[in-house]
């Protein structure tokens, strides 16, 4: 979290916003703070994840067009955790910062299952048709979703992460050559019914449980309107970058036995083109832009652990040569 935002977060908050939810925050276990203030509370003994977002990072109007969106889907069929509205029935509460900003607060089920590490035994073929098949779910279900006109989330153009100069004063001519090069070409890119929409934008494995052999996806405070080739990209990154810090070789080669299943899996709920997955590798140079800015905004850089700024430089390398995080054999697609 930003220092500024650090500075005016008390527990007292906390406590205040789980008031409004009928759950305990005395001792709250705090899960992460790096856009939002994520807890575990109880009520009754059964978990819940209190989030507090503040107007800095979110609007309340956006952060309640993701509720309405996972509402929508949880009404038709798509089994991800509950939104729970409050005591007065609100979907979002407010509690104010010591310098009288708002954080707006909201309460959802907890996943049953655990979140899964690239070493599990189970991190393999049949969890990656899974992923595969639960994106597609969510892409088909997303096409006939119509969100009110008072409740609208971010175009992908408005993500203040694709401008690294925002957040970094001394940005190398070559990254910003390469971010307008990447802008352009997601400009000329077609929009339509069967290849954008409201998309998760973040499925990696840290924002599923795995239950009983099902995947439950949560975590759609990044969900925004985007092509849907974007949500494939994001999984096949993180899966690459994990195996990168574990030291593992030969990166292409799981890329390309991931994405077999994987899209084996989409495949059986939702259908994109052939050009739709040609744009993959314009998403994973995306991805390497949109979190070299993350990292930009969130930290101070040089006073921060080397291994961060080590992976930073790498990022930003790739940036520079116009490199992919991973190539991987697009014949397991067409």
């Amino acid at each position: 979290m930003e220092a500024a935002v650090e500075n005016i977060f008390t527990n007292e908050m906390v406590e205040l916003a789980g008031r409004f939810f009928q759950v305990s925050a005395e001792s709250p276990v705090k899960l992460g703070d790096a856009e939002n203030y994520v807890f575990e509370v109880y009520r009754d003994g059964t978990p819940f994840i209190l989030r507090l977002t503040h107007q800095s990072h979110r609007t309340k109007e956006q952060v309640l067009a993701e509720l309405k969106w996972i509402e929508y889907l949880q009404n038709n069929g798509s089994d991800i955790p509950k939104v729970i509205p409050s005591t007065e029935n609100n979907l979002v509460e407010i509690v104010t910062g010591l310098d009288g900003t708002n954080f707006y607060c909201c309460l959802f089920e907890k996943a049953p299952g655990a979140r899964m590490k690239v070493t599990d035994e189970n991190f393999n073929e049949h969890l990656f048709f899974e992923w595969g098949k639960t994106i597609g779910q969510l892409h088909k279900k997303t096409k006939s979703y119509k969100p009110g006109t008072e409740y609208k989330r971010l175009n992908w153009y408005e993500e203040e992460l694709l401008n690294a100069t925002l957040y970094h004063v001394d940005v190398p001519e070559q990254v910003i050559h390469q971010q307008e090069l990447i802008i352009k070409k997601l400009n000329a890119l077609p929009v339509h019914q069967d290849n954008f929409g409201l998309i998760h934008s973040d499925i990696h494995h840290g924002n599923f449980h795995y239950h009983e052999g099902k995947i439950l996806v949560f975590d759609f405070d990044d969900c925004s309107n985007h092509w849907f080739a974007s949500d494939l990209a994001i999984p096949l990154y993180y899966f690459m970058w994990s195996l990168e810090r574990e030291g593992v070789n030969d990166l292409d080669g799981y890329a390309t036995e991931f994405m077999r299943e994987f899209i084996k899996g989409y495949e059986t709920e939702n259908h994109l083109a052939p050009e739709d997955y040609e744009t993959i590798p314009l998403f994973l140079k995306l991805r390497d832009l949109t979190l070299y800015n993350f990292f930009y905004k969130k930290y101070d850089l040089k006073n921060t652990d080397s291994q961060l700024n080590k992976t930073v430089q790498k990022i930003e390398r790739r940036i520079k040569e116009s490199r992919t995080i991973v190539h991987f054999d697009s014949n397991v697609i067409f």
